[in-house]
């Protein structure tokens, strides 16, 4: 054998004897908590993602609920089990929370404090007690559930706070507007007077009337010695996860404990029923409407957009509907609509099915429904997760916001090109006629470009549930102290506000380079006025 194939073969042996994979410590299993008491599938499905994926880490998982959302949790079983702690225990509901027509009105707040009042103290103790005899090990609880934090908080567990829509301080930014005071998610097309009017008016009048919701709080906690504790806060030492991104959402610089893990897509969902899809399959262009589990048009947002989907369907921009509309909200509608055509069509007449085109259905598989290639346009609410679906379906949507983060949700993702908006306060056929048209016929071919890009960007985006379990093991196997997220603590909590803003630099600075501007000053004065008396000398 050659001396030069010796060595290359001792050194080939060489590497492969010298090769070291890396190894990793062995992970405990812990027991984790997902609660959610409120909200809808909308706040609790995703996590639940999370938890599944936890739980085939072989940690022990479980989802504590009020029982009129343990129904939430049996499509995960046996990975997650689902423990109820009771009924719900106010006749206050989730819906009675937003008011449609006014974001200040006193029967939100007048809800609000109901719902504090009747439930902290029971959901406290419930969660304290769980959490001490599971030996829980972190605590992921809703944005709504106040008592999960203020019980962790006591038993000093790790807590982190899953939220649809980025609430807390450490997400602000000055041109990030506040969603409960305008439609615009950001100042970028707001006047001065729009940005005055809302800072300085609409902001103080807005904290005025929820301060009551926090001195309801503050009694609730009083009553049963709990210490307050805000989770929200920059500080709080929460790590605050969001089902959003940088597309729904509008970019800006957030905090060390904020993590966008969104969106998380279901794993899996019902399928269309067999009368759904044959009626699918035989429509090439269908449109689908649905306003979510809370919300109903009015009387007249009904006829309009009705009378507006019926006229685009006569001039053949779409070949078949389906509405999802539940039997209880076909109350209160108009009995007939008229297109400009002269047709008139019996409202009930559709109701009962007698239009072979345009079908009403109590409940439709939405998730289902957009997959099908045939489906071109969604009419939605602007729900985050319904928002979510329909991109990541590829669907460009119509949206008609009513409260809450849709607004904003609505307008972010029509300034993304995927969408357009309806103006509910005013709200008129030949707008919403207009609109349709403009995304059905899609002449120009930009809603179809743009949607290309976001839906990849939401597909990419939907595997972050993965992410989602690294962020809780992170905090499961690094905290200090049981619960501090050391880490991700900024320096600046231990400064003082002036040093760590560099306010004392710069105020020295400011005042350094005053003192030199007033000294030249000084100096060219007695200058100049030395010059003219010397020169009023010379003359004289």
């Amino acid at each position: 054998m050659k001396p030069q194939t010796l060595f290359l073969l001792s050194s080939i042996i060489g590497s492969a004897i010298a090769t070291l994979t890396p190894s990793q410590l062995a992970l405990e299993p812990k027991t984790i908590h997902i609660s959610s008491t409120a909200g809808g599938i909308s706040h609790i499905a995703w996590t639940l993602e999370i938890g599944k994926v936890l739980a085939e880490r072989g940690h022990n998982v479980s989802f504590l609920t009020t029982e009129p959302y343990i129904k939430f949790g049996a499509p995960y079983e046996p990975y997650i089990k689902t423990i109820s702690m009771g009924p719900h225990t106010s006749k206050i509901q989730f819906r009675d929370l937003f008011d449609t027509e006014d974001a200040f009105s006193t029967k939100v707040t007048s809800s609000y404090k109901q719902v504090i009042q009747d439930t902290y103290k029971r959901d406290y103790f419930a969660y304290k007690g769980i959490f001490s005899s599971s030996n829980a090990s972190i605590a992921i609880c809703d944005q709504l559930s106040l008592p999960c934090f203020d019980a962790a908080k006591e038993l000093n567990i790790p807590m982190i706070i899953h939220m649809t829509m980025s609430l807390s301080r450490d997400t602000r930014a000055p041109f990030i507007t506040f969603y409960h005071l305008t439609d615009q998610p950001t100042t970028l097309h707001q006047s001065f007077g729009q940005r005055f009017y809302e800072r300085y008016i609409l902001l103080p009048k807005f904290i005025y009337r929820y301060f009551p919701v926090a001195m309801a709080i503050k009694k609730a906690r009083q009553e049963i010695d709990v210490e307050g504790f805000d989770p929200l806060a920059r500080d709080s030492n929460v790590i605050k996860m969001i089902n959003s991104f940088w597309g729904m959402e509008s970019p800006r610089p957030v905090g060390p404990l904020v993590e966008y893990v969104g969106p998380i897509i279901g794993t899996s969902y019902d399928s269309l029923p067999s009368h759904l899809a044959e009626f699918i399959q035989q429509h090439q262009r269908v449109v689908y409407i649905a306003f979510g589990q809370m919300y109903t048009p009015s009387h007249r947002e009904f006829q309009v957009l009705l009378t507006s989907l019926l006229e685009a369907y006569e001039h053949g921009y779409f070949d078949g509907f389906v509405w999802s509309l539940s039997k209880s909200s076909r109350q209160g509608l108009p009995k007939q609509v008229k297109t400009s055509s002269g047709k008139t069509y019996l409202v009930q007449e559709l109701f009962d099915g007698s239009y072979t085109d345009l079908r009403f259905e109590p409940w439709s598989p939405q998730f289902a429904i957009l997959a099908h290639d045939h489906c071109k346009l969604f009419i939605s609410h602007g729900g985050a997760s319904s928002i979510h679906e329909s991109l990541y379906n590829g669907v460009p949507l119509l949206l008609h916001p009513f409260t809450s983060d849709q607004p904003a949700n609505a307008h972010n993702i029509a300034n993304a090109g995927v969408a357009l908006v309806l103006n509910r306060k005013m709200h008129n056929i030949t707008d919403t006629f207009e609109k349709l048209s403009t995304i059905l016929l899609d002449k120009e071919g930009a809603f179809a470009s743009n949607m290309e890009g976001m839906q990849r960007l939401v597909q990419l985006k939907s595997k972050k549930k993965h992410y989602a379990a690294d962020i809780v093991e992170e905090v499961l196997y690094t905290v200090r102290n049981q619960s501090d997220i050391w880490h991700r603590r900024e320096a600046r909590e231990n400064m003082p506000w002036i040093k760590a803003t560099n306010w004392d630099v710069d105020l020295v600075a400011i005042v350094s380079i005053l003192t030199v501007v007033i000294s030249v000053c000084k100096f060219t004065l007695r200058f100049l006025k030395g010059a003219l008396v010397s020169q009023k000398w010379k003359i004289d």
